[in-house]
């Protein structure tokens, strides 16, 4: 008989003990859980090393190792992004200066082709500003502040800016949502979209923006009745200096790229294709992204 109760007490005992080492792997797996959560949203410092034994330690140095070679390869890429924006920078102001030059020798010789002769450096000076800031958006050289935001309010201030000159063009708006951006680089990537329908659609051109929200992203659609582009130029609208055929040939070729690169800071996509008669871009911004910004 006393035999048998030291049987079942060593086994209440190695049950204790197996359950309270499998309350500690539980609660270990989710405080490393956690840990590689911060690590990927904030700038919370990589899993540090564990010292004990067992399969959960084998895997948080493994991790471990994981989120510092992720440190190290981004400091790398912030380094080349600085290196890129000051060679940017420097070959812009290096470039500046000889135009401004040639700008007051045209001014002071009141010749007969000086309108045109300005026109053509006032667009020179355009695609360098614009091109100086297509780099530094690609190098991260911009800091963008996020907030909460509504984005049918950005789509009619960036509507409001541009259909002065569009006077022939009409918009309407669908839906409407609340997201955390930055509401003036998102504010530009519009205005280049709308820019862009009406640049290379004929005279009259409708827009029609949708904005849509799931539980995964916001959706912000740009679509124009101008017919479309060839099926072969939509791979390459988003390519620098790519001039849409029939378009007016007004622009610098950049407004689509730096488009991009604003919603790719937003941890977004901007993609086009051509639908019921015309082109559509859309934009589309994740909800998870508002928690790393």
């Amino acid at each position: 008989m006393g035999g048998l109760i030291a049987l079942c007490a060593a086994l209440l005992v190695a049950c204790a003990y197996f359950a309270l080492r499998l309350f500690q792997e539980k609660r270990r797996q989710r405080q490393t859980t956690e840990r590689i959560e911060a690590f990927l949203q904030t700038e919370a410092s990589p899993l540090p090393i564990a010292t004990d034994d067992g399969s959960s330690a084998m895997l948080q140095n493994a991790i471990s190792e994981l989120d510092n070679r992720v440190l190290l390869l981004e400091e790398q890429r912030r380094l080349e992004n600085h290196r890129a924006t000051a060679l940017t920078t420097d070959i812009s102001h290096q470039l500046k200066t000889p135009l401004a030059a040639l700008r007051l020798y045209c001014e002071l010789d009141e010749g007969a082709h000086m309108d045109a002769e300005l026109g053509q450096i006032e667009r020179m000076e355009n695609l360098i500003s614009a091109l100086l800031r297509l780099e530094r958006l690609s190098a991260d050289g911009y800091e963008f502040h996020f907030a909460e935001a509504d984005a049918r309010t950005i789509v009619e201030e960036a509507w409001d800016a541009l259909r002065g000159v569009w006077r022939d063009a009409s918009l309407s708006i669908v839906g409407n949502a609340r997201l955390r951006c930055d509401q003036g680089w998102l504010g530009e990537a519009i205005g280049n979209l709308l820019k862009n329908a009406c640049e290379h659609a004929p005279k009259g051109v409708r827009i029609r923006v949708e904005i849509e929200q799931t539980d995964a992203a916001t959706f912000i659609i740009v679509a124009d009745d101008g017919g479309g582009v060839p099926e072969e130029a939509l791979s390459k609208l988003f390519t620098r200096f790519y001039r849409q055929p029939g378009g007016s040939g007004s622009g610098s070729g950049l407004g689509l790229s730096i488009a991009r690169e604003i919603v790719r800071r937003h941890h977004g996509t901007l993609t086009a294709r051509n639908a019921h008669g015309g082109l559509t871009m859309e934009i589309s911004i994740p909800i998870w992204n508002l928690a790393k910004t």
